[in-house]
């Protein structure tokens, strides 16, 4: 048998959001596991969750919809350069930053082990809108990159980010999110976090 030989041109680099999307399974156990969408919620609320800690962060809706996602809590994701990006982006583009700016490690060991640009990699399309400091931001991501950024003030006092997934079918094939057992991981989330208000919309 003829023995492989490996050159230069034979080894292929990947970022951090193609590796995701090119492997999976060994980011969302869960998912492949469970055959659904439901822990990529959780994942999802890590910021927020990390907010709630602060006590700036009291409230959470999310809408589900097949393999379509949206959260919404009430705090901005911080709009403060973090290298030569806002931390809002950073938190959705860059594999780890997630981790690496949360205020409370413990958010991540216990209530998020994928971080959200893990998620945002594996999403056909994801929208962020957040108002921070009087600053209003508007992402659209494809694929886990970003494709729009705009920054205009804002006269809301009030902070807030919705974020908007719509899961890519490639990856997850017919996978969707369960409500009735989503409803029950909630739940117990709830016990946890009891000063945290948390609403699903079907």
């Amino acid at each position: 048998m003829e023995e492989k030989k490996y050159i230069e041109s034979n080894i292929q680099s990947l970022d951090g959001v193609e590796h995701v999307r090119l492997r999976p399974q060994l980011y969302f156990e869960d998912c492949f596991t469970e055959n659904n969408l439901n822990s990529l919620v959780f994942g999802a609320l890590c910021h927020a969750i990390d907010e709630y800690f602060d006590g700036i962060c009291s409230e959470i809706v999310i809408s589900a919809n097949e393999k379509y996602l949206k959260v919404e809590y009430n705090a901005g994701m911080s709009l403060e350069k973090s290298w030569d990006l806002t931390k809002a982006e950073c938190i959705m583009t860059k594999i780890g930053a997630c981790s690496n700016e949360k205020k409370h490690l413990e958010v991540g060991h216990e209530f998020c082990r994928v971080g959200m640009a893990t998620i945002n990699a594996v999403s056909e399309k994801c929208e962020l809108i957040t108002i921070f400091d009087k600053q209003k931001a508007y992402f659209i991501f494809e694929k886990g990159h970003t494709v729009l950024r705009d920054f205009s003030e804002s006269d809301i006092s009030e902070e807030s980010t919705t974020i908007s997934f719509e899961m890519s079918k490639e990856i997850f094939g017919n996978f969707i999110f369960e409500l009735n057992d989503l409803q029950l991981k909630l739940d117990l989330l709830k016990e946890k976090l009891p000063n945290l208000e948390i609403k699903l919309y079907k």
